[in-house]
């Protein structure tokens, strides 16, 4: 069946539209703020030791500027993947969070992003399903060493809810902080979520 090949989905740094408690999805392209560049650099010193062989990243500039450090310490490229990028936010884009509160729809979301996604948006599993085939497909192409993947915070939350089959409820118990990391295994079309320290010494396969 071949190696498994390790993928680790990083959320960027702290954007611009972070500090200003805005959305910012595809239509408004914010960049790191200089504290989402020190998280940036922080990223090297933590992925000391790990064997990455590709980055990848959203097509977004926070998402690109966070792998910007990673990619000149190991002078390794950047592959842009299309579907890396954040959920659509529809008429949300760009608009502050105060705004939306008051909001039923932005209630019902925020209780269920499967069944009440963003007007003219995403649902929480379409960005779940979108991101690993996307993943998915660069690793049936790249069949060996580590993945760097730099994307957004919906897309790791969705990630797992599709690998563990869960429900759009569900995404309000899942947390991704800037520069929050998710390690997942992928082999043949099979997804696993893997749960032990990213470091050295677990490197090894068993």
């Amino acid at each position: 069946m071949g190696e498994w090949v390790d993928v680790l989905l990083v959320r960027h740094g702290e954007s611009e539209a972070n500090a200003q408690g805005r959305f910012a999805s595809r239509r408004w392209d914010p960049h790191l703020t200089a504290i989402g560049r020190r998280q940036a650099e922080k990223l090297v010193a933590q992925l000391e030791g790990v064997p990455i062989r590709h980055l990848v990243s959203s097509p977004l500039a926070r998402a690109r500027e966070t792998l910007e450090p990673l990619a000149r310490a190991r002078g390794l490229p950047v592959t842009i993947l299309a579907d890396l990028s954040e959920v659509d936010l529809g008429e949300w884009d760009g608009r502050h969070f105060r705004e939306l509160y008051q909001l039923e729809p932005f209630e019902a979301w925020r209780r269920d992003p499967e069944r009440f996604p963003p007007p003219g948006g995403e649902s929480i599993l379409a960005v779940g399903r979108r991101v690993l085939a996307a993943l998915g497909a660069f690793c049936d192409a790249h069949p060996a060493g580590w993945v760097v993947a730099a994307t957004h915070a919906d897309c790791l939350k969705a990630a797992v809810l599709t690998l563990l089959d869960a429900d759009g409820p569900a995404a309000r118990r899942l947390w991704a902080p800037n520069l929050g990391q998710l390690w997942l295994r992928y082999r043949s079309g099979q997804w696993g979520i893997h749960l032990g320290p990213l470091c050295p010494a677990a490197l090894a396969h068993p």
